[in-house]
């Protein structure tokens, strides 16, 4: 049996572990040595070096469970549980020297995303959720905010790597148009948890992988928010869209944009998802 209770605890210490690792290179980036992935896709040691720890100590803890990180690929394990880590998202703005970056752990479990944790370090925020047991930072509950006139919302939206310009100016055209205000910090995981506390009132990309949405995901969820059914459009195998929002504003949203997505529920949330794994 999968004890989830267990398993939170240390992922906690892990991602704390891994953040301030990641924050001690942050902190002397000059050292740091930096390549490219792709166009304005960058990767340092800090982010292989971070992901490695957050592994070492989970699988310390959890040996046959399986890994999928970033940087180093799946590996292994014979549980149905599998941890998802990104060491660092946003890390364009961590070699540039800008604090909006964080750390993020998921665990699916069967096809099932069952905690999610997103660390910012730069503030020293730990926010987690389970599934079914709410959302928090730093221990306390957080809910999505309870705004319901869309000319009074903010939006965070996220840019990602080999998007075409064309579909995410007009994007921003859209909501400009409606009089939404819109937030762009270079990390979508930043951004879903600053959703989930209700600092912003949703969150949308055209295309984020597993590693990069499943705990963003989760923490809207439980902080009583609406979200696309990112699983059963298969982002468990392949980029999908991410959108997120405070409950009112899924409607205003659609009809601004144009962006109409099946919304998740725990009866329909896993069922394309299971046709495949990770």
């Amino acid at each position: 049996m999968i004890d989830l209770e267990h398993r939170l605890t240390h992922a906690a210490q892990a991602i704390r572990e891994g953040g301030r690792l990641a924050r001690g290179f942050y902190d002397n980036r000059g050292d740091l040595v930096v390549k490219l992935k792709g166009v304005q896709d960058f990767v340092s040691q800090a982010d292989s070096e971070t992901e490695d720890l957050i592994t070492s100590r989970l699988l310390a803890a959890f040996p046959h469970d399986g890994i999928l990180g970033e940087e180093r690929g799946r590996r292994g394990g014979e549980t149905d549980a599998l941890w998802v880590i990104d060491p660092i998202d946003g890390t364009a703005n961590f070699v540039r020297g800008l604090p909006y970056w964080c750390t993020a752990i998921a665990l699916v479990v069967k096809d099932t995303v069952e905690l999610g944790l997103i660390y910012d370090a730069m503030a020293d925020r730990l926010y987690t959720a389970r599934r079914g047991h709410g959302a928090f930072c730093n221990g306390k509950p957080i809910s999505v905010s309870d705004t319901r006139q869309f000319d009074h919302a903010c939006i965070g939206i996220g840019y990602g790597h080999g998007e075409v310009a064309g579909p995410h100016a007009t994007l921003v055209e859209q909501l400009l148009s409606a009089h939404c205000q819109y937030r762009r910090l270079g990390s979508g995981l930043l951004l879903l948890a600053l959703a989930a506390e209700g600092a912003t009132d949703g969150f949308y990309e055209h295309r984020m992988k597993a590693w990069d949405a499943l705990a963003g995901l989760l923490l809207v969820r439980e902080a009583g928010g609406l979200t696309c059914d990112y699983e059963g459009l298969g982002g468990l195998q392949r980029a999908e869209p991410v959108l997120a929002l405070t409950p009112a504003l899924w409607a205003p949203f659609t009809k601004a944009t144009g962006i109409a997505l099946p919304q998740f529920s725990e009866t329909n949330g896993y069922s394309a998802a299971r046709a495949g794994r990770l």
